[in-house]
């Protein structure tokens, strides 16, 4: 198991230096699929966190004129389950959408170390993308830098989930944006249907 982990984390990091070949250290059978799962334990207080960030310290893009200077302050008790649940779902929704396109495409095969890349992939986002959350939000920077840090993060992150989808399923760039396109709908779908109403009705 922890040497499972140690490649898996390290075919990650390896990725995010655009080595292909690192794709091949992600379990290609389903139960190495599954045990990929546990990187939640690391992902979900990363996630929080960044929501955190979010919601108690503002955003760079409401400093432009377009909403108050920050967001509406909701207890951890309430934000925390609906972010949760609302991660979940889009997760699970999304996996099921490419586990069906994947065999209608006939490489089905493939699915389950999609799932462990896609997993592994999502810790060195977080490492990468908080901390640059984080100082876009402290009001130090300039608001163009802020809006700068913000934006440029983001992109590096769908452009990384897209290379990470590229080496592992060997296809080209329009297919690996078009999955992540998909995550990223699947995603807000969530997060609006789901998190939206909950964190209404608590608000």
């Amino acid at each position: 198991m922890m040497g499972e982990l140690g490649r898996s984390l390290a075919g990650a990091l390896h990725l995010a230096f655009l080595d292909k070949t690192a794709a091949a250290r992600f379990p290609a059978d389903r139960a190495g699929a599954l045990r990929s799962f546990w990187v939640m334990l690391i992902l979900l207080p990363g996630l929080v966190a960044l929501d955190t960030v979010d919601r108690w310290m503002g955003h760079p893009l409401v400093l432009v004129g377009e909403g108050p200077a920050t967001a509406p302050v909701v207890p951890l008790a309430q934000a925390i389950p609906s972010l949760l649940l609302a991660y979940t779902i889009g997760t699970l929704a999304y996996f099921l959408m490419v586990e069906r396109i994947l065999h209608l495409q006939g490489n089905g095969a493939l699915f389950p170390r999609l799932v462990a890349g896609f997993n592994w992939s999502g810790v060195v986002a977080l490492i990468v993308v908080l901390p640059l959350a984080a100082l876009a939000h402290t009001g130090w920077l300039s608001t163009p830098m802020a809006l700068s840090i913000v934006w440029v993060s983001y992109f590096w992150n769908l452009f990384y989930e897209a290379y990470v989808a590229r080496a592992i399923l060997g296809t080209g760039w329009i297919t690996a944006t078009g999955f992540v396109f998909l995550d990223v709908v699947t995603t807000e779908l969530a997060s609006t249907l789901v998190r939206g109403p909950l964190m209404a009705a608590v608000g």
